[in-house]
């Protein structure tokens, strides 16, 4: 090796020959503990570039799924980016990095239990220590994207802390750690849609509050709970929930609070925001999130890009599409390079990727990009997920939204055949469905959508009765559930509308309900909103046809109007990424508390 004065470029030389002599050391150790002997980032550069090399990964399974070195890294700050690169290096090539960890937590546990022989265990120095790394290895796990691995560690952290002889405890401590548990474990419960044990973690965690009073407890760790409980009701679509509790979980954020906390606690109540049509709150906190995640953890960071999926979903819904877009592809890449291809995270960001391609490619018809996207978020979710999870109904119901364009784009005007990509679409919604009725039943905004998107399918198969019937099955259940001026109520008026208006040929009817669509846009959206452009095309064949010139030519002037004004919006307007003015916490807290319930 040629000598060096650069000092970072010896070590990188250094770090490259060591790395490749490590599993012959191993070999010829009586013992091959002296790795753990390593200061942390040495160590971690040494498993970073055995990762880099196919012939010295077996090896680096064996170090790195060492689970006493793997919580020495967990412990030291700062290396999380590189160990989810090392992570998703064995995982992606088929090495059981998350059977290891579990199973050796498990072991550790069963040698604990069996070692003191009774009901109950001593909370000492072995005790605490195996808590401690079980809240680290499971909080890891499902940060990684391994939420069932991440479950079965929290669930045998939550076991000892069950068994532990409180009556010679200050139990107080033990009821915080068995909190912090808790909500480490409704995070990985809603991830994986884990309902009904999530409703259980809930209410135990109901019961110590209640037991050591709201006011005693760390805000950190309510602001964490409270925005778990709030994921978990977004999962279930119950819309007033998400927001109730996001609020609850603002009000124990402080300037103090960690970031990563904040970041956290903001894209979550930002989200729930969107869902009520609280624009301009939704606005101040993700761009408040992007900002702080930015600034404190990098750009490189997962969170960073959590933020950014949260702010496409923010922009997708206030109908910046086009930006959304772009703001989706930054994150599904900032993924990719941390987690690799065979991966949770990256299948929903791929996802949702797909749907704003389908959304912006709508007009133009080239689907194929949207396609891929979601192909390939369904592969990977029927690796890591059972065929039947609900995870993949979503993915299923864009997949069927874009196989539907594509087939109507290829079919062959007036025959009578139905395309073969609508009967695999009306394949995937209907599987899409009968997964969401078997877990959340018929009154959920998610069973709505898709019998809309069912209906929607019909009437491009010419069912129009069957499309109907599913049209006013969504219209009630969404109206029933959010209100009768909710975004999503409008969305499914519009579409039967259309179905009256061009193939039931019910003018009338179709003319109400695209004005009551039209209403709800103009409350929630203003004048500029796209999907105003197919109510008002859809008034004017309406008008057309029931030969009121009149009402024909005061429509064609609107629609004209709109086109101008969105060309317009389209040239200035482009939503920031973050804010510009550099808020503390409190600041940004306080502005959300008097903004009101304002809309864009």
């Amino acid at each position: 090796m040629a000598a060096t004065k650069n000092p970072k470029l010896l070590y990188l030389q250094c770090l490259k020959v060591y790395a490749n002599i490590v599993p012959e050391k191993l070999l010829n150790l009586t013992h091959n503990g002296y790795l753990e002997l390593l200061p942390p980032m040495v160590l971690l550069d040494i498993f970073t570039e055995m990762s880099t090399v196919e012939s010295l990964r077996d090896a680096l399974l064996a170090q790195f799924g060492n689970i006493n070195i793997f919580v020495k890294l967990l412990k030291f700050g700062g290396t999380k980016l590189k160990m989810f690169r090392c992570f998703s290096v064995l995982s992606s090539g088929g090495r059981p990095i998350t059977n290891e960890l579990v199973n050796q937590y498990n072991e550790q546990c069963d040698f604990m239990t069996l070692y003191h022989h009774q009901q109950t265990i001593p909370y000492d120095e072995e005790s605490a220590v195996c808590i401690e790394n079980g809240l680290r290895v499971g909080t890891f796990l499902a940060e990684a994207g391994w939420l069932q691995e991440s479950l079965v560690v929290l669930d045998r952290v939550l076991s000892i802390l069950n068994k532990l002889d409180t009556d010679k405890l200050e139990t107080y401590e033990i009821l915080l750690i068995k909190l912090d548990c808790l909500q480490r474990l409704l995070h990985a419960q809603a991830g994986i849609c884990c309902f009904k044990k999530a409703n259980v973690t809930c209410a135990l965690a109901e019961q110590i509050i209640k037991k050591i009073g709201e006011d005693k407890i760390p805000d950190n760790l309510m602001a964490s709970l409270y925005t778990k409980v709030s994921v978990l009701h977004y999962s279930r679509s119950d819309y007033n929930q998400s927001y109730e509790w996001s609020i609850k979980a603002l009000k124990h954020c402080f300037q103090r609070t960690p970031h990563t906390i904040t970041i956290d606690v903001f894209r979550q109540a930002a989200k729930s925001c969107v869902l009520k049509r609280y624009f301009s709150k939704a606005h101040l906190l993700i761009q408040e999130a992007v900002r702080t995640a930015r600034i404190h953890l990098g750009k490189d960071d997962s969170k960073y890009a959590d933020a950014l999926l949260d702010f496409g979903f923010y922009l997708l819904n206030v109908d910046s599409i086009v930006q959304s877009v772009d703001v989706y592809k930054e994150a599904l890449e900032i993924k990719q390079f941390i987690f690799g291809t065979r991966n949770l995270h990256v299948a929903i960001a791929t996802e949702d990727m797909s749907y704003a391609l389908y959304v912006r490619d709508y007009s133009t018809g080239r689907f194929q990009n949207a396609l891929d996207h979601v192909e390939n978020s369904i592969r990977i979710l029927k690796s890591i997920v059972p065929s039947n999870h609900l995870m993949l109904a979503s993915a299923k119901r864009v997949k069927a939204l874009i196989l539907e364009e594509i087939a109507l784009d290829n079919s062959t005007e007036g025959s009578l055949d139905v395309h073969p990509l609508l009967l695999h679409a009306e394949e995937l919604h209907q599987s899409a469905l009968d997964l969401s009725l078997n877990v959340f039943g018929e009154m959920n905004v998610q069973t709505a959508k898709h019998y809309g998107n069912l209906g929607r399918l019909y009437q491009s198969m010419a069912k129009y009765y069957e499309a109907e019937n599913m049209h006013k099955r969504a219209i009630k259940i969404k109206a029933d559930i959010l209100g009768e001026f909710d975004y999503e109520v409008g969305l499914s008026i519009g579409h039967l509308a259309s179905l009256y208006n061009y193939h039931m040929k019910n003018y009338q009817e179709a003319e109400r309900l695209y004005l009551r669509s039209i209403n709800i846009s103009l409350r929630l959206f203003g004048e500029t909103y796209s999907g105003l452009e197919y109510d008002y095309r859809g008034l004017c064949y309406v008008y057309e046809h029931l030969n009121d010139t009149e009402k024909y030519l005061e429509y064609a002037l609107i629609l004209d109007t709109w086109k101008q004004l969105k060309e317009d919006q389209n040239r200035v307007n482009k939503i920031s990424y973050e804010s510009k003015v550099d808020s503390t916490i409190d600041d940004i807290t306080k502005q959300f508390f008097n903004i009101g319930k304002d809309v864009i």
